[in-house]
């Protein structure tokens, strides 16, 4: 069967690449270029409803890809979209910071957060983990996805020691939501399990912070010594 003739999912997603190839991908609307990512999480349903449909929610390309896995979600995107549309945001990341060894350093939590500012959305439920040596330069700016407070922490942990890290910085970003005063009950808990795990390997854990809605709740306080 010619695909490229037909008028199913597959005719059109032959014409789609097709055209790629002829005319480049910057001759595409935003939609198709969503529609087109979207090819490999629907492998034979018509993707461009979809697509139309998260560029006129969003109101536009640009705010789909940096939507958090939670309002991607909340717009009917399933899991296998969630994770194909967080690829580009990471992309991008990787481009703008293409090795952060001894390029970025955290001199303190002002540069912590202001370096946040410019990353874009993840999921406001995860934690972004940053890595740092033994003069505060990040190995590693990683996310850490929901999950137990000790299957994080053990994540994060074995991370460090692979990376031969020295200390750790944690940060959850909420986006528009405020953080309660002292934080919620789990990222205590989180921050606290690995405040303690941490410094039983050598590692020092610097802060565990929560931001959101214009505010920043510090747990160093609530640390144990």
């Amino acid at each position: 069967m010619n695909t490229g003739r037909g008028t199913g999912p597959g005719g059109h997603r032959a014409r789609m690449r097709r055209r790629i190839r002829t005319a480049g991908a910057h001759s595409l609307a935003d939609y198709e270029l969503l529609e087109v990512l979207l090819f490999a999480a629907v492998p034979r349903r018509d993707t461009k409803p979809q697509a139309k449909a998260l560029v006129a929610g969003f109101g536009s390309l640009e705010a789909v890809l940096d939507a958090s896995p939670a309002a991607l979600r909340a717009a009917g995107l399933g899991p296998r979209g969630v994770a194909v549309l967080g690829c580009p945001a990471q992309v991008a990341r990787r481009l703008a910071h293409p090795d952060l060894r001894g390029q970025v350093i955290f001199a303190d939590m002002a540069a912590v957060l202001a370096y946040c500012d410019r990353l874009p959305a993840h999921d406001p439920d995860g934690w972004r983990l940053f890595h740092l040596d033994s003069v505060r330069h990040v190995l590693a700016d990683e996310a850490v996805g929901t999950a137990p407070p000790a299957d994080m922490c053990r994540a994060v942990l074995s991370r460090a020691l692979e990376l031969h890290a020295v200390s750790l910085v944690a940060v959850r970003d909420m986006g528009q939501q405020t953080p309660p005063d002292g934080g919620s009950a789990a990222d205590l808990r989180f921050a606290r399990m690995l405040h303690t795990h941490a410094r039983l390997l050598g590692l020092v854990m610097h802060d565990c912070v929560v931001r959101g809605g214009g505010t920043c709740v510090s747990m160093r306080a609530m640390l144990p010594e």
